[in-house]
C-alpha cells in the first residue's frame, strides 16, 4: 500500500508551525543620501528614490535639502518578549572625530501589547553629521531584558 503523500509532510508543517521566535534584529538597511538629486526612475533605483522623497518630504529650499543628506539606517527586529524593556544601541564612528567611539540608544518601555515586529531608525544628517562626517563603522546590538540578543556590525567594525 502507498503512503499518503499528506501524512509524509505532516511532521514538517507541524515543526514549521511550532518554531520558537526569539528577540532577534531580522532585517537592517544601510541607505546614504549623498546628493539632493532624486535616483533615476529605473526599478533597481527604486528603493534609494523612495528612502530620498522620505528624507527629503517638506524640504522645500536648497539649504534645506542640504540639512538632510546623510546616512539612515532602518532596523527591523523581531520582539518575542514583550514584558521585557529593549534596548537598542548603535555605536559608531564618523569620519571628521578619528576612532572616537560614539553611542546612540533607543529605550522601548515594556509591557508593549503583544509579540511581533517592530522598526526603529537612526538618522545622521545635518549640523551633526557636518560636524562628524560621515558614518564609517557601526555596530547595532539588541537587549531585551538587559541580555544582548542579537547584533548586527559593518564588515569595518572591531
Amino acid at each position: 500500500m502507498r503512503p499518503n503523500p499528506l501524512m509524509l509532510c505532516l511532521p514538517c508543517l507541524l515543526a514549521a508551525c511550532t518554531q520558537v521566535q526569539t528577540t532577534r534584529i531580522t532585517d537592517l538597511v544601510d541607505q546614504p543620501l549623498k546628493t539632493t538629486e532624486l535616483p533615476g526612475w529605473e526599478w533597481t533605483k527604486a528603493p534609494l528614490r523612495a528612502n530620498a522623497r522620505y528624507a527629503m518630504y517638506r524640504a522645500h529650499t536648497a539649504s534645506q535639502r542640504k540639512e538632510r543628506l546623510g546616512d539612515y539606517y532602518y532596523l527591523d527586529w523581531y520582539d518575542a518578549e514583550p514584558q521585557q524593556p529593549v534596548k537598542i544601541v548603535m555605536r559608531y564612528t564618523q569620519a571628521l572625530t578619528g576612532m572616537t567611539v560614539q553611542t546612540r540608544t533607543i529605550d522601548i518601555p515594556a509591557p508593549r501589547q503583544k509579540a511581533g515586529t517592530r522598526s526603529a531608525h537612526f538618522f545622521f544628517s545635518g549640523p551633526e553629521r557636518a560636524k562628524g562626517g560621515d558614518i564609517m563603522t557601526w555596530r547595532i546590538d539588541l537587549y531585551s531584558g538587559g541580555v544582548l540578543k542579537d547584533h548586527r556590525q559593518s564588515y569595518l567594525w572591531e
